[in-house]
């Protein structure tokens, strides 16, 4: 990888869940009654924490990182051979992702103004565009079945949260949402990431 701006860009869409769960866990102490299983990451955020800056300005980090990111996988993606439409619609994921995150970061609970609303569209949109570019670029087709089954756990997250499964969100509303942001938000990490390697390793057989 001859780009080093190239290359921190990339590392910018690596770090975004890291950031992104790292500040829930920075944040969970301060929070009375914490409980994975119920709390959200805009709980963490809200009022109701006793340092909701710790969550707020990780959400915000998130957001920064996601939107350098965004920059590098529509730089680097055509560079493995992704083609340019997928590789640009992965790019907007992610810049979507960013900023739902700086948005929720800016406007915490109770804001009425908390959700991004369509702001965030492209983060479910996300493991869908994920598993598209692994399917058409012959050098990311090896892991096309971690990506098809991150598409089977993303239902399984969308049909427990629509209601439909039957469970009870309010005992385990935090943890389905934790794992409904984790099959989004990965995904696009994982390309960036195996993006990293392969731009490496085709400039060292230069």
């Amino acid at each position: 990888m001859k780009s080093p701006l190239l290359q921190w860009l990339l590392f910018a869409a690596v770090a975004v869940p890291f950031a992104y769960f790292g500040a829930q866990i920075a944040a969970a102490p301060f929070f009375p009654s914490y409980s994975m299983l119920t709390t959200s990451a805009s709980d963490l955020g809200s009022n109701r924490s006793l340092q909701p800056i710790i969550l707020n300005v990780g959400a915000v980090l998130t957001g920064v990182l996601a939107l350098l990111g965004s920059v590098g996988m529509g730089w680097a993606l055509p560079r493995i051979g992704a083609a340019r439409m997928p590789s640009w619609l992965l790019a907007a994921c992610v810049a979507s992702i960013g900023l739902a995150a700086a948005w929720a970061g800016l406007h915490p609970l109770p804001s009425l103004e908390h959700d991004p609303g369509a702001l965030g569209a492209g983060m479910f949109a996300a493991p869908f565009v994920s598993a598209l570019v692994v399917w058409q670029t012959k050098l990311l087709r090896r892991w096309r079945w971690l990506f098809t089954l991150n598409l089977a756990a993303f239902a399984a997250c969308a049909w427990v949260l629509s209601g439909a499964a039957g469970v009870n969100l309010q005992q385990y509303g935090g943890l389905a949402q934790k794992l409904a942001a984790a099959v989004c938000f990965v995904p696009p990490a994982a390309i960036a990431f195996l993006a990293t390697r392969l731009l490496r390793h085709a400039d060292g057989r230069k």
